[in-house]
């Protein structure tokens, strides 16, 4: 079971959705809202669900099989996470889903970021969208946003809150904690960076803290929309949460220069 899997599985609506990939009766088209670095690997997830013969990522069948890393010869994937495909490529990829399966039941077609395509890219995939293949499924994957209402309610659309799902997290309070803080989490990605900020949020606003766990939600926003390095996260949260740092002062700060005060410690090993 994979990370998403094992986070969203509590959900009652991604419980219905891989109930209904199994049974074989998943809509031709899906929209799926969710944060950023949780797109590619919910994505992964259902791909391999509905590109398996019995819906259930087997591992067993010959489409199963036929998976190298994360790609498959029914996959196709147009854009990335947060840069969506031009105009040109969702019209290649659009008659590339026509074609017959290679060993697959169906073939995918994920769209990334349609919320930020232009609006020529979306009206030409109003028509496949509204009538896909039969042997065709679309994917939508985006970011909060508003996507175009004529592609909108074409779409079987399925909203995630990763954020409902965090629960508080306290801080490390000692000295030693810090360390041992510090050279555990250098090497996050942006999924769990982004995680741990919203639980210390939740930990702020269980304590009282309000203002500054609403801060800390809004500068986690801004690092990852503006795809902040692990090691200015680390930073980041330090500076606000060890060295009580000015909130205020950090909106300008971190994106600016390195930002004081984590380094330092690893360099000293105390504080």
């Amino acid at each position: 079971m994979s990370q998403s899997e094992v986070f969203w599985q509590s959900d009652v609506h991604w419980r219905d959705l891989l109930e209904f990939i199994a049974r074989g009766s998943i809509p031709g088209s899906i929209g799926i809202e969710i944060r950023l670095p949780w797109q590619r690997e919910v994505m992964l997830s259902l791909a391999r669900r509905i590109l398996c013969e019995s819906g259930s990522a087997c591992g067993r069948c010959p489409s199963c099989r036929a998976w190298v890393d994360i790609e498959h010869p029914d996959l196709l994937v147009a854009g990335e996470p947060d840069a969506p495909a031009p105009i040109d490529e969702c019209r290649a990829k659009s008659a590339d889903l026509s074609l017959s399966p290679v060993v697959a039941p169906v073939r995918l077609l994920v769209f990334y970021a349609p919320e930020k395509m232009s609006p020529g890219a979306v009206n030409s995939l109003l028509k496949i969208t509204e009538e896909p293949p039969s042997k065709g499924r679309l994917l939508y994957m985006m970011d909060r946003g508003t996507i175009l209402s004529t592609l909108r309610s074409r779409l079987w659309m399925l909203s995630f809150s990763v954020e409902e799902k965090i629960e508080p997290l306290t801080p490390p309070a000692s000295q030693s904690e810090w360390l041992r803080w510090l050279k555990d989490n250098e090497k996050n990605d942006g999924q769990k960076w982004y995680a741990m900020a919203h639980g210390y949020a939740s930990w702020l606003c269980k304590n009282g803290e309000l203002k500054r766990a609403g801060m800390l939600r809004q500068l986690a926003e801004t690092a990852l929309a503006t795809h902040l390095s692990a090691a200015m996260w680390t930073d980041l949260l330090f500076l606000l949460l060890r060295e009580e740092y000015p909130f205020e002062h950090v909106f300008d700060d971190f994106r600016q220069t390195a930002l004081p005060g984590a380094d330092r410690c690893r360099k000293q090993h105390s504080f």
